[in-house]
């Protein structure tokens, strides 16, 4: 079974759960929405890939003064039966309209018109990605799609000494595998294994540097604006107490400096 197939299968086998116990407020969900906020816009077309059970349209709820198209994009089917009912029923609110897919980002992006989103969002999905190569081509299409002076916003997991120390094993083997294959396999591609009972399901994340997002984003023609660790509320350069890495860039108009 591929990398794709199984976190596939992975998260259709424990949507239910995730729905359930992924409804807690994110740090970054404030950052984004301040971002959404502050572009001025009345009407937003905002893509998010690897939108899980739709925790995003929650946030994106309070935002009620402003008109939103929202595509979300998950290659589980279970976890988008769940995020249809974050804005069904008598509460559904007015002001967003949604749409979801079930595909993988990398061959979604390939169908769509350049210039067509003013914002793309990404929470704890772009570390799932394989392949250098793959991760490349993503940016680069995310830039297309972004109309100009639109935006990527953007989380994944990151470096902490509490996960160092908890998958200290994992990185381990993935060090022996970078050494062995002299470099054909990434270094910080992790299985990272998770116990459900008595079953143990391993999905796949790669974990990045803020180097390495640096090269991907800017090598893809972004302006980065903010780029750092979250701990908690807060941006910092510091990874030990981190949970997440951040990036928001621009597509714009004006060259790089």
């Amino acid at each position: 079974m591929d990398i794709k197939t199984s976190l596939a299968s992975f998260y259709d086998a424990h949507a239910e759960k995730y729905y359930h116990t992924r409804n807690k407020h994110r740090a970054d969900a404030d950052i984004f929405l301040d971002e959404i906020k502050n572009s001025g816009k009345k009407t937003v077309n905002i893509l998010e890939f690897g939108c899980g059970s739709g925790r995003s349209l929650v946030h994106l709820t309070q935002l009620k003064w402003i008109k939103i198209n929202y595509v979300g994009v998950d290659i589980s089917k279970n976890l988008l039966s769940f995020a249809k009912k974050q804005i069904s029923g008598k509460t559904a609110p007015k002001n967003i309209t949604a749409t979801f897919v079930c595909d993988d980002i990398a061959h979604y992006l390939k169908w769509l018109k350049q210039e067509s989103f003013d914002f793309v969002i990404g929470i704890a999905s772009f570390q799932h990605i394989p392949t250098t190569k793959e991760r490349f081509f993503v940016m680069k299409n995310v830039y297309r799609i972004l109309k100009y002076e639109g935006k990527l916003l953007m989380t994944n997991r990151s470096f902490s000494w509490w996960f160092l120390r908890k998958y200290q094993k994992d990185f381990l083997r993935s060090l022996r595998k970078y050494i062995i294959t002299f470099g054909k396999q990434q270094r910080n591609d992790l299985m990272i294994p998770r116990k459900n009972g008595n079953v143990i399901a391993k999905r796949f994340y790669h974990i990045y540097t803020l180097a390495e997002l640096k090269k991907i984003i800017s090598q893809s023609w972004f302006i980065i604006e903010k780029i750092g660790y979250l701990n908690k509320w807060k941006i910092t350069s510091s990874w030990k107490e981190s949970q997440n890495s951040l990036v928001i860039a621009k597509k714009s108009v004006f060259d790089h400096e």
